[in-house]
């Protein structure tokens, strides 16, 4: 690989997570509940300039791409080996969040909206082992084709040898998170996409549908897989007919054709595993960490499939490539936020 040419890009949502110890009323005072994620309504937004002029903040890039792509590359720990497209804009929060990239040597295309959309965010409050995540999109949504097409940002995609997308962009960018997929399937590179959320599945079904056939390997957990399925006819049915169902999609006709693997989490319980042609699934079984030494479960996904992404690429097995899944996975619950220390402390 030549220097500058990436091993794999991710395109999506990129925010600037903003972490801080709740303490007052603040809960109360924006209608917040423990352990919680919502969207940023009018009466959130002041939040973010409270957040973020408390002088113990901690910044971290943040988003579900971003946060996969992040520690693919710091797994890696090898330059220029990933990439990452999305939109900030032209403010703080966006200059604060291509430094985090560049300090991880983690390669972006970003384009900077000069409109009135601010970088997304993402407000962490934390309360003991409780938080609450509350995310303003903003210029997150406004990744244009146009910016995808740009000679340079084009160049890194066909640069790169493998993809991932989460599902969320597909609420964002959809005609740009096809052709994305449409190029990986026409030259034969590994294309991998995130279920992301029920929400995702049940309000653009017909963007996550187009995209399926296209999919190399597919993750998600239980609850989205059985969203999958309520959207489908196929309510009611066990976990693993969804798994295979999923992993039994028509694919996209390519001249160098492999087959699907679908990867299903579910919390501290057996990690479900299809393929397409296939008649059983894998159990693979999940190491629980203890209660005491979970922090946060916010961002467990994002890492399981860069735990699975790294090491796959690396030429692996499948059944190591889950092991680090997992691995990545049980370290990420121990952090506060989707935060990376040292590398020489994960194993």
């Amino acid at each position: 690989m030549k220097a500058g040419e990436v091993r794999i890009l991710g395109l999506g949502n990129p925010l600037l997570d903003l972490m801080v110890k709740a303490e007052g009323d603040i809960y109360d005072r924006y209608k917040l509940k423990k352990d919680d994620a919502l969207l940023a309504a009018e009466h959130h937004l002041p939040l973010f300039d409270e957040v973020a002029q408390n002088p113990t903040t901690r910044y971290a890039a943040g988003g579900a791409t971003l946060n996969t792509m992040r520690m693919i590359k710091w797994i890696l720990q090898e330059p220029h080996k990933c990439t990452f497209i999305g939109c900030i804009a032209a403010d703080e929060a966006g200059e604060r969040l291509r430094n985090e990239c560049e300090k991880l040597q983690l390669m972006t295309h970003f384009e900077v909206t000069q409109g009135e959309a601010a970088t997304g965010k993402c407000a962490v409050l934390l309360h003991g082992k409780c938080r609450s995540m509350v995310t303003h999109v903003g210029a997150a949504a406004n990744l244009t084709m146009d910016h995808i097409l740009k000679p340079d940002t084009w160049h890194s995609i066909e640069s790169a040898s493998a993809y991932y997308v989460a599902g969320f962009a597909t609420g964002t960018c959809f005609e740009g998170v096809l052709e994305v997929a449409k190029h990986a399937r026409s030259r034969g590179k590994l294309f991998a996409f995130n279920l992301s959320s029920p929400a995702i599945l049940q309000h653009f079904k017909d963007q996550m549908d187009a995209i399926f056939p296209y999919v190399d390997i597919l993750f998600g957990n239980s609850s989205e897989a059985q969203a999958y399925a309520e959207l489908h006819e196929l309510s009611g049915q066990a976990l693993e007919n969804i798994v295979l169902k999923l992993a039994s999609i028509t694919s996209a006709k390519s001249e160098n054709p492999r087959k699907r693997i679908v990867l299903i989490t579910q919390g501290q319980d057996p990690v479900l595993l299809g393929e397409s042609g296939g008649k059983e699934v894998m159990h693979f079984p999940v190491y629980p960490v203890s209660d005491e030494d979970i922090v946060d479960t916010n961002g467990a996904g994002d890492a399981f499939v860069a735990g699975f992404l790294a090491e796959y690429l690396r030429g692996s097995s499948i059944e190591k490539a889950v092991e680090e899944a997992i691995n990545a996975a049980r370290y990420i619950i121990q952090r506060n936020g989707f935060t990376l220390g040292p590398r020489d402390q994960y194993a």
